[in-house]
């Protein structure tokens, strides 16, 4: 495979393993992001018309990427701001139920809990060691469930859920699948339409490389016209390009995802740079992500195996994703085990008690070879 250490910052002596962190810009996006500092510098450079062009490349990307509609995506500053596009819109109240998994990353577990100072019954299923499971979600369903909210790959072990499944287990209900998909989209293929998601939310600087504080958010067309719109953004008005012609009196919002994005979407500073980190990724292919971070996993998990360790429920088949999670005997030797990783170079994560590897295409299996010497008992 081709050698993508060069398209990335010189990390030596750390060995980083922690995309699932945050993802390193790709040495074509801090180019784009000096880009985008000269036109600050220079503001004279910067064309009106580019507000309105720089959101519209970046949606069609995102688009190409999880196979959906760009009329369909919505530019976010977060996975927590698309949440919130259905936490808020739906207008849920007393007795309409939400199911989560306690497992769940805090943008889609507390936005939901939040809602029980409407009266709205938010039921938390605690998965056992991370592993979600139809048996346990299909419990806590009633006819009065409206949502299930769950995360496609869990932030911690790296577990991933079969979203066809869950989804079809909740829309046989009436009700509506929401998923976070900031530790999945970019390392894992997707094809919305081929799925029975209605909203899917992400963060755009893990796998998708982009800047801090982007994201977006997928609206499935049928459901829009159910969510309130509490704030409008002025430039999801009909018109909004021609800035000198907007509407006095009344107005006419555009009838797709556009109406969610957050406020000065424009924002070329991030704008610029998550294009250039979806350009990337668009380029070297999610495929190619996956089966390179697959490999090193696999690579991973069975040194980890013959040296006693415990592996999270992402090594389960078909639950596979671009994270591994593993625990030494006892927690205190998983605790101190990361002190030693991170004391010799290895950067990895610590979640929820489990040791937390995340590989990139910057990596390769002398990566791997060093972390499994350092965890040599």
């Amino acid at each position: 495979m081709r050698d993508y250490r060069q398209e990335f910052a010189d990390f030596s002596p750390t060995v980083y393993l922690d995309c699932a962190y945050q993802g390193p810009f790709p040495r074509a996006t801090v180019e784009r992001l000096r880009q985008a500092i000269e036109l600050k510098s220079n503001p004279a450079r910067l064309e009106a018309a580019e507000y309105f062009r720089l959101p519209e490349r970046v949606r069609a990307r995102i688009a190409r990427l999880v196979s959906a509609d760009t009329a369909e995506i919505a530019l976010t500053s977060s996975a927590t701001q698309g949440i919130g596009i259905v936490a808020a819109g739906l207008e849920l109240g007393a007795n309409d139920e939400v199911v989560v998994a306690s497992s769940n990353f805090p943008s889609n577990l507390f936005s939901w809990l939040h809602l029980r100072r409407k009266g709205v019954i938010v039921k938390v299923v605690r998965p056992t060691d991370g592993e979600v499971t139809l048996e346990q979600v299909a419990a806590a369903l009633t006819a009065r469930t409206r949502v299930l909210a769950l995360d496609w790959v869990s932030y911690s072990s790296g577990y991933r859920i079969d979203l066809a499944e869950f989804g079809k287990l909740i829309h046989d209900r009436g009700g509506i699948f929401v998923v976070d998909g900031s530790q999945g989209v970019g390392g894992i293929e997707l094809s919305l339409h081929a799925l029975p998601v209605d909203v899917l939310a992400c963060a755009a600087y893990k796998w998708l490389l982009g800047p801090y504080g982007t994201g977006f958010a997928y609206v499935r067309r049928d459901l829009m016209g159910q969510l309130d719109l509490p704030v409008v953004n002025w430039c999801s008005v009909e018109g909004a390009e021609d800035f000198d012609s907007l509407p006095k009196d009344q107005f006419t919002l555009i009838h797709d995802a556009r109406v969610f994005d957050s406020g000065e979407t424009g924002n070329f500073i991030n704008l610029y740079g998550l294009d250039a980190s979806l350009e990337f990724v668009g380029g070297v292919t999610t495929t190619t992500v996956n089966e390179h971070c697959r490999r090193l996993l696999d690579r991973l998990a069975e040194g980890l195996r013959a040296r006693g360790y415990t592996l999270s429920a992402a090594a389960l088949p078909g639950h596979e994703s671009t994270i591994l999670g593993f625990q030494a005997p006892t927690p205190e030797a998983t605790a101190g085990l990361h002190l030693g990783l991170r004391a010799n170079h290895i950067a990895v994560s610590l979640r929820q008690g489990v040791i937390r590897v995340s590989p990139y295409l910057y990596n390769d299996e002398a990566d791997i070879d060093r972390l499994l010497e350092i965890a040599q008992r």
